[in-house]
């Protein structure tokens, strides 16, 4: 509402600005050539920038300091007089109904902005600060223009055989992009609790991408997929950046990914890395958007570098300050998706949480229309 006021501001002071301009110019130069038809841009200004009100307003007031201006040129009721006058006079008309046009279209965009806004909001919901073993800390730097929104996703559930972790960036961006991860989201939040391997976890998300694209081939996501289990970091990559892991130490390392192809295009989950991880340890999982920005001279940004700087703060000064990092990198304008998401290894001792399976199998997707219940 506020920048609403002012732009309203600014468009009184630049219509009041443009009239007193008209008025002087014909009292120059009205007894060689009139004029007057000029003082209809006080009022088309006026509707490029404030109200239909306001823009009535400086119609009248345009109207009316056409036809005073015929005294000083001594032409006042002449025929070359009124129609000048009425010129002026259809200009503000037609400056209201353009004025009347550009809030409808205003309002209308404001209100498909909100619910887009919403939808992404509920897609990237925050995640809790603890669960199970894990603390997260996460950023998420939107890029989006008006109402087109990205296509990052994220979500953490516990499960029977430890928490499990999903970051992904679907293709393209808009409601497409938004459809897409939706569903995406609800089919890991339902087979992370209910696939105990791993690896038909991701086989279920790439047949429902595959089931549910249009017929281009063109749906697809970039996904890395995790279970946090008794020490052990088990990751499939599909097409994902390379995560980094931050030691107790402070060591940071690039883990090397065998990886599968992204979600949609045959991802089948049996390719798998595991690591060990001792309690203190970070991994670090973004989105593309946080290295693919680039400078004045063509350079990615060092993400690696910046990750290695801030291993001495804490999860949540570590990721401000990466991120302004990457901001100053590019300028001050991001130009896609930034997610950066900590998960922090802080095991703790929960009474009955034993017997965990850490079995990942070969993931070929037999159980994704078995319609397992979630365990209880």
């Amino acid at each position: 509402m506020g920048t609403r006021l002012l732009r309203g501001d600014r468009g009184r002071w630049a219509a009041g600005v443009t009239l007193a301009l008209a008025v002087t110019i014909d009292l120059a130069y009205g007894r060689e050539a009139s004029l007057t038809v000029t003082l209809v841009f006080g009022p088309f200004v006026a509707s490029a920038l404030s109200p239909p009100r306001d823009t009535v307003w400086f119609g009248v007031i345009a109207v009316a300091l056409a036809i005073a201006l015929g005294w000083p040129d001594g032409t006042v009721g002449t025929s070359a007089h009124l129609v000048r006058s009425a010129a002026v006079g259809v200009g503000a008309v037609l400056a209201f109904r353009l004025a009347t046009e550009r809030t409808r279209r205003e309002a209308k965009l404001l209100a498909v902005t909100r619910v887009a806004d919403t939808v992404q909001r509920a897609i990237l919901r925050p995640l809790p600060p603890r669960l199970g073993p894990l603390r997260f800390t996460a950023r998420y730097v939107s890029a989006t223009t008006e109402a087109t929104v990205g296509g990052d996703f994220y979500e953490a559930v516990k499960s029977p055989w430890g928490v499990r972790l999903v970051v992904g960036d679907v293709r393209g961006k808009g409601l497409d992009a938004v459809r897409l991860a939706a569903s995406l989201l609800g089919e890991f939040r339902s087979r992370a609790v209910s696939e105990p391997l791993l690896g038909d976890v991701v086989a279920c998300l790439d047949r429902l991408t595959a089931l549910s694209d249009s017929g281009s081939g063109e749906d697809f996501a970039t996904a890395l997929v995790v279970e946090v289990s008794d020490g052990a970091l088990t990751m499939v990559r599909c097409g994902h950046p390379q995560p980094f892991l931050i030691g107790p130490t402070g060591d940071v390392q690039a883990l090397e990914l065998s990886g599968t192809l992204p979600i949609g295009l045959g991802a089948d989950g049996r390719e798998a890395t595991t690591v060990k991880i001792g309690p203190g340890s970070r991994a670090l999982l973004y989105s593309d958007g946080a290295f693919e920005a680039h400078d004045a001279a063509g350079n990615e940004f060092d993400l690696a570098d910046a990750v290695r700087r801030t291993t001495s703060l804490g999860p949540d000064r570590a990721l401000d300050q990466i991120l302004d990092a990457l901001r100053c990198h590019a300028g001050g304008v991001i130009g896609d998706d930034v997610l950066l998401l900590f998960a922090e290894y802080s095991p703790v001792v929960v009474a009955g949480d034993s017997g965990r399976h850490d079995a990942l199998g070969r993931g070929d997707g037999a159980g994704c229309l078995r319609g397992l219940p979630p365990p209880r």
